[in-house]
C-alpha cells in the first residue's frame, strides 16, 4: 500500500511540475517574442544607432519612384531633427524625407552626424543627423562666426576650447559654466549619460574644441548592444527587464516549492481513498466481502468529510460487496440444498425400487402366493413405478423450462369451468370453490393443472384434518386463482425459498416422499404464462396467489 500511495504522490507532483513548467515556459517564449519584435522595432534614441535590418523593416521601395517609409520612422526624423536620403547606387538623392535646407554631397556634412545602412544591391539609406549639437559643429567648421553665434544663441549652446599644457576648459561662448561642464566631461566621453550636458567634441587648426547642449534626457543609460552603435535604454528599460526576470526567477521558485508542497499533500489527500479502494477490490478477489476498517477513511460509518467527492464511488463498491456476499450465501445454501436433494431422490428413487425389487422378487419365486396376493403385489410394483416415472418427470420438465425447450400448449379457456373441473377431478371433501369467476384466458391447461395439483397435494399432505378453498377474481388486468388453506403454515424462515428447486421443507413427516422440485416447477409454468405466483403463510394457514394476465 505503501509503495503504491509513494507512486502515485510522485505522479501528482510530476504532473503539476511539468504543467507549472510548460506554462513558464510558454511566459517565457512570449517574452522572448515580444523582445524580438522590439528588436525589429525603432530603439529609443539615436537613429545612427539602428541595425540595418531595423532600417530595411521600415523602408518599402517597389522602384525609384516608389519609395516610402513607416511612420515610426517618420516621428522619428522629426524628433531628432534629421533628415533621411536614399540614394542609387551610381551615388544619386533619389528621395529625400524630413529634408528642410539644400542637399550637399556628404562630405560636405559633419562626418560622425552620418550613418549609412545598405538596403539592397541598388539602394542605400543616409541618414544625416541635423541636430543643434551637429549643425553648430558644421558652422563652425565653415569658420561662419556671426551664423554661428546667432544658432547657438537660438538652442542655447556653448562653446569651450580644450588647453593642452592646462588639461582644462576654456569658455569661448555661452552660458554654461566651465566648472560643470568639467565635472561631466569625462563621463559623457565615456557614454555614461547621467549628466546634464550633451557634449560634441570637433577639431580645427590641431586644436580640440567642444561644443555643449543641455541634456534633455538626463537619465538615459546607455548600453553596448552591437558594432552598429548603441541602445538607447530610455528611462531604464533594459534594467527594468533584469530586474524583473531576478524577481521572476524567484517569484517562480518559491511558487514551484509551493506547488511542490501542495501537489504532495493534495496527491496524499487523492491517494489515499484511490488506494482504500484498491486494497477494497483486492479483498473481493480474494473472496473476502466485507467493507474494509478504515479509521482513516471514515468516521462514524460516514466517509470523512474531505472524502465525500467519492461518496458514490464507496456506495457502489458497498453494493458490489454486499451483492457478492448475498450471492455467496445463496450459492452456499443452494450447494446445501442440492446436496440434500441428492441425498434425498437418492433415499427416494431407493425405496421404491427396493420395494418394486423385493416384491418382484417374490413374485418370481416358488413361494404359494394366492392371486389376492399377486394382485395386491403387482399392484405396489405399478405404484412405485410410476412414483418414479413422476420423480423422473418433475426432472426432465425442470430443466427442459429451464433451457426454454418445453413446448406449452395453450388454449382459450373459462376459469371457472376450469377451477370447478379440477375440483371435481381431485375428488376431496375438504376442497372447494368459493367463486365461479366467468373469464376466459389462455393457459395450458394441462400445466396449469399440475400447479394446482402440486399445491393442493401439498396442502392435505403436510396438515391433518383441513379445509382448502380454491377463489378466482379479478384483479386489475389480471385473473387471480388463489388456494387457502386453514392449516399450521409453512415456518417464515422457509418461505423466501419454497420456490427455489431442490427445496424440501422440514414441515414433513416420514411417510412423505417428494422430489423437491414440485413448487420449482410450478413457478416456472407460472412465469411462462407470464403470470406470478407469491406465498403468504402464518399459523392461521396459508394462501398461495397466482395471477395470470387475462386473454
Amino acid at each position: 500500500m505503501k509503495a503504491t500511495a509513494r507512486k502515485f504522490t510522485w505522479k501528482f507532483i510530476g504532473y503539476f511540475s511539468l504543467f507549472y513548467v510548460l506554462i513558464n515556459l510558454m511566459l517565457l517564449l512570449l517574452l522572448g517574442y515580444s523582445m524580438m519584435r522590439s528588436y525589429n522595432e525603432l530603439s529609443g534614441g539615436n537613429l545612427s544607432s539602428q541595425t540595418t535590418d531595423t532600417i530595411q523593416t521600415l523602408i518599402h521601395i517597389e522602384d525609384a519612384n516608389h519609395i516610402t517609409i513607416d511612420d515610426e520612422l517618420s516621428e522619428a526624423l522629426k524628433k531628432q531633427e534629421g533628415m533621411l536620403l536614399i540614394r542609387d547606387n551610381k551615388g544619386n538623392v533619389i528621395k529625400s524625407f524630413n529634408n528642410k535646407e539644400k542637399i550637399h554631397n556628404l562630405s560636405w556634412y559633419y562626418l560622425p552626424g552620418v550613418t549609412t545602412w545598405t538596403l539592397d544591391k541598388k539602394y542605400q539609406a543616409v541618414f544625416i543627423d541635423r541636430q543643434p549639437l551637429v549643425k553648430a559643429t558644421e558652422l563652425f567648421d565653415l569658420r561662419e562666426t556671426v551664423d554661428l553665434h546667432r544658432y547657438m544663441d537660438e538652442h542655447n549652446l556653448s562653446l569651450f576650447k580644450q588647453d593642452m599644457e592646462s588639461d582644462q576648459l576654456i569658455k569661448l561662448y555661452g552660458s554654461f559654466k566651465t566648472e560643470d561642464v568639467e565635472k561631466n566631461w569625462f563621463s559623457d566621453l565615456n557614454y555614461d549619460n547621467y549628466n546634464k550636458y550633451v557634449l560634441q567634441e570637433t577639431m580645427r587648426d590641431d586644436e580640440y574644441y567642444l561644443f555643449v547642449s543641455e541634456n534633455q534626457n538626463a537619465k538615459d543609460k546607455r548600453i553596448i548592444l552591437d558594432e552598429n552603435g548603441i541602445f538607447m535604454d530610455k528611462d531604464g528599460a533594459v534594467a527594468a527587464i533584469l530586474n524583473f526576470l531576478l524577481w521572476y526567477c524567484i517569484f517562480s521558485l518559491a511558487i514551484f516549492l509551493i506547488i511542490l508542497t501542495l501537489a504532495y499533500f493534495v496527491s496524499r489527500n487523492f491517494a489515499r481513498p484511490l488506494i482504500h479502494f484498491v486494497d477494497w477490490l483486492s479483498m473481493l478477489r480474494q473472496g473476502v466481502y466485507k467493507v474494509p476498517d478504515n479509521k482513516s477513511i471514515y468516521r462514524r460509518g460516514r466517509m470523512r468529510r474531505k472524502y465525500r467527492m467519492y461518496t458514490s464511488v464507496d456506495e457502489s463498491i458497498r453494493e458490489l460487496t454486499e451483492k457478492l456476499d448475498s450471492d455467496r450465501a445463496y450459492q452456499n445454501r443452494i450447494a446445501t440444498l442440492r446436496e440434500e436433494w441428492v441425498a434425498g431422490i437418492t433415499h427416494d428413487f431407493k425405496t421404491p425400487l427396493s420395494s418394486i425389487y423385493g416384491y418382484s422378487k417374490l413374485l418370481n419365486s416358488e413361494l404359494d402366493i394366492d392371486h389376492e396376493e399377486r394382485k395386491r403385489f403387482a399392484e405396489i410394483i405399478e405404484d412405485k413405478a410410476l412414483y418414479i416415472d413422476s420423480l423422473l418427470r418433475d426432472l426432465n420438465m425442470t430443466y427442459q423450462i429451464k433451457n426454454d425447450v418445453f413446448e406449452f400448449n395453450k388454449q382459450t379457456v373459462n376459469i371457472g369451468d376450469y377451477i370447478q373441473a379440477f375440483i371435481d377431478s381431485f375428488n376431496h371433501p375438504n376442497l372447494h370453490t368459493a367463486n365461479a369467476l366467468n373469464q376466459t384466458l389462455k393457459l395450458d391447461k394441462e400445466r396449469i393443472n399440475r400447479v394446482l395439483m402440486n399445491i393442493v397435494s401439498n396442502a392435505f399432505i403436510y396438515n391433518d384434518d383441513i379445509e382448502v378453498w380454491i377463489n378466482t377474481f379479478v384483479e386489475g388486468d389480471d385473473i387471480v386463482i388463489e388456494i387457502s388453506d386453514n392449516g399450521r403454515g409453512i415456518p417464515q424462515e422457509e418461505v423466501p425459498y419454497i420456490f427455489d428447486r431442490y427445496y424440501r421443507g422440514t414441515n414433513t413427516t416420514s411417510k412423505n416422499e417428494g422430489s423437491g422440485l414440485g413448487l420449482a416447477v410450478a413457478k416456472q409454468i407460472v412465469e411462462n404464462h407470464n403470470g406470478t405466483i407469491t406465498v403468504h403463510s402464518s399459523i392461521a394457514g396459508t394462501k398461495f396467489r397466482i395471477k395470470l394476465p387475462k386473454e
